[in-house]
Parts: structure tokens; C-alpha cells; sequence
């Protein structure tokens, strides 16, 4: 079954692009970003249990939301078929 997860802000960290913070019901320190970036929506970006460094995890949540939107403006389309997620945050 899905998690429910409910939105709770919306960044723009990066110019051009949304940031989507949302968080479980029922476990408050359990996120997800999502990003639209230039228009392109669905981008998971991050999900998992906040660290205690949040900077940390925001300064690599604005890396890579940039990574992607450089390829795209690039016009590399292997950006829209690959998973997009960080996979480590250290």
C-alpha cells in the first residue's frame, strides 16, 4: 500500500524549479522531496528519515535538483528515464 504523505512546503531553492516537501501521517521525521524542474514534474529527489544535519541534506537536495535541471537545459534526455534520487547524502 502507498504511504500517505502530506505536503507540507514548497521550496525554490533552485531559479526555475519547485521543491515539494512532504512528510508521512504518521511518522513526522519520515520526508520526501519531489522537484518540477523547468516545467518537468515528478522528480523524486530525496525520501527517507531527516538527518540530524538538515543543511547537509538541503545543500545536496540544491546539488542535485542543479544537476538535473543543467542536463535538461543541456538537452540530455536520459534525465527523464533514469531514477533520479539521492542515494546517499554524505
Amino acid at each position: 500500500m502507498k504511504t500517505k504523505m502530506k505536503i507540507i512546503a514548497r521550496h525554490k531553492w533552485v531559479n526555475g524549479c519547485l521543491i515539494t516537501e512532504s512528510f508521512e501521517e504518521t511518522t513526522s521525521d519520515y520526508r520526501r522531496f519531489t522537484a518540477t524542474i523547468n516545467g518537468w514534474r515528478g522528480f523524486k529527489i530525496y525520501e527517507g528519515y531527516l538527518p540530524e544535519d538538515m543543511e547537509m541534506l538541503t545543500n545536496a537536495i540544491i546539488k542535485r535538483v542543479k544537476s538535473i535541471k543543467t542536463r535538461i537545459e543541456s538537452g540530455e534526455d536520459s534525465v527523464f528515464k533514469e531514477d533520479t534520487k539521492l542515494f546517499s547524502i554524505v
